[in-house]
């Protein structure tokens, strides 16, 4: 059933984010596709972290977290904080620098989800940056969308 499972779910294209958050000098990011839009009224996202994350605790102390939504071409961004250190990576204030766009979250909720955490966030501020083509993962790799010109 684990094998079927998860070969069922590379088969689901997702955008690549990266959640972090900072608590004192604390700073901690990862990579996660586990993410979605909850609501509009009031603006709540969700996502999924691991229990072992160590960006988890740091998210509870603090009560707040940052997700960047990433563009296409940031791939190392995504092997770095996926626990593949790249050289030159790094965060400013907590986001992703030209990531498509940043929401600045407080923490609502935490719910017990399996081996993971169910983290609701509520968005208190929203920054754009240029669109353009999203970093998508699909069958276990990124691939490109097609953009209009």
């Amino acid at each position: 059933m684990r094998e079927a499972f998860k070969e069922a779910m590379s088969r689901f294209a997702a955008g690549v984010t990266v959640v972090s958050a900072r608590h004192g000098e604390e700073e901690r990011g990862m990579t996660a596709t586990a993410f979605m839009s909850l609501s509009l009224e009031p603006p709540l996202v969700a996502l999924g972290v691991w229990e072992g994350a160590k960006v988890l605790p740091v998210l509870e102390r603090s009560g707040a977290f940052t997700v960047s939504l990433l563009r296409e071409g940031q791939e190392a961004v995504s092997q770095h904080f996926a626990g593949r250190p790249q050289e030159g990576v790094f965060l400013v204030e907590g986001t992703v620098p030209g990531a498509l766009a940043v929401l600045r979250c407080r923490l609502e909720a935490l719910y017990p989800a399996g081996d993971h955490r169910l983290v609701v966030g509520r968005v208190e501020a929203v920054e754009l940056g240029e669109p353009g083509p999203p970093l998508i993962y699909f069958a276990r790799g990124y691939r490109r969308l097609v953009w209009p010109s």
